[in-house]
């Protein structure tokens, strides 16, 4: 197979130069522009700091085509960032990718009834799902509707005959639109056939979202009959700021206030407080990242409803209900008798 000459424009070349000199990579340099093998280029790529490769252009050309100079002109519009490169590569790798992810369902259980009361959905791939959020938007918002679609369509087939609840995650980079972003959904969700009733948007990440949008979409998607639960709460003044503008249907409490709060009596004072706040204004809350009886025991009493945790279940992508659920009613009912 041939070799591809890889062609690197840079308004810094001799700091790309003298990596490339103290590497003893074999080149040719025609005023900005570099020539080499891409295998060569590659193999010097993490030995280039972040600011030589800022403002680099990279482009393929066969070695023939470099003798024809109507094809520079070409090759010259090929040129592209190595940000750029990277998500093309990925982006034709998708498939493949998104073709081993999986929806994983982490339960949620309610003290009330001491049963299920619903499952976050989690999509897990062979490349981690925030690694791809970070490539680009166009990436994201591919990986993120993907996501979603596939949650909805596992959980119909595993859950349709039961109440569960479905809680489904929302970046925020994708709420810039409440009406169109509310719109998709129920869409989306009517063309499953899943009532929007047994749906919780979950939303992350909130913190610096224009608060208009957010209390938009809010009311867009309780007038559908979908709740709306907000993640992290306590987990910064912001946080609270949000929960107390936008008034979510649920608050998840940050998972650090929740680790060991039975040995933190300042913590424990605080999160009675935001308890009880929750409480007075209907506010559901659910305490998350619940791992030992002690957790447990302390949210019991301070009259919280819904609970999520290694103590209960660990995400899979065909959780046991049977065993969730008696799992969750002796530990439920233990502690509820004290």
């Amino acid at each position: 197979m041939q070799k591809q000459i890889a062609l690197l424009y840079s308004p810094d070349p001799e700091g790309i130069e003298k990596v490339f000199i103290d590497n003893s990579i074999s080149y040719r340099r025609l005023g900005n522009v570099f020539l080499l093998q891409w295998e060569e280029f590659l193999s010097v790529l993490s030995e280039l700091k972040e600011e030589l490769l800022r403002d680099v252009r990279i482009s393929f050309a066969k070695p023939e085509e470099l003798k024809d100079p109507n094809k520079l002109l070409e090759i010259g519009f090929r040129a592209r960032t190595l940000d750029q490169l990277s998500e093309e590569e990925l982006f034709k790798n998708l498939s493949k990718i998104l073709g081993t992810a999986q929806s994983y369902f982490h339960a949620i259980v309610c003290a009330k009834s001491m049963k299920i009361y619903g499952f976050e959905a989690l999509c897990r791939s062979q490349v981690p799902v925030f690694k791809l959020f970070n490539v680009s938007n166009r990436i994201a918002l591919l990986v993120d509707n993907f996501c979603r679609e596939r949650a909805i369509y596992e959980f119909k087939r595993r859950f349709l005959r039961t109440d569960y609840k479905l809680f489904l995650n929302f970046h925020p980079k994708f709420l810039k639109n409440p009406l169109e972003n509310a719109g998709d959904l129920i869409s989306l969700l009517h063309f499953m056939e899943v009532s929007p009733s047994r749906v919780v948007v979950e939303i992350d990440e909130y913190e610096g979202m224009d608060l208009n949008s957010l209390k938009m979409l809010r009311n867009l998607l309780e007038g559908e009959g979908v709740l709306v639960a907000l993640d992290d709460v306590g987990a910064g003044y912001a946080g609270l700021y949000q929960l107390t503008e936008i008034k979510p249907h649920i608050a998840k409490l940050d998972m650090e206030l929740v680790r060991r709060i039975d040995k933190n009596p300042m913590k424990q004072s605080i999160v009675k407080a935001l308890i009880s706040a929750c409480k007075d204004v209907g506010i559901m809350v659910l305490a998350e990242g619940v791992e030992r009886e002690e957790e447990l025991k302390f949210f019991l009493e301070a009259g919280v409803g819904l609970f999520q945790g290694f103590l209960f279940a660990r995400p899979s992508p065909h959780p046991n209900t049977l065993e969730i659920e008696k799992l969750a009613y002796n530990l439920l009912s233990t502690y509820a008798r004290r």
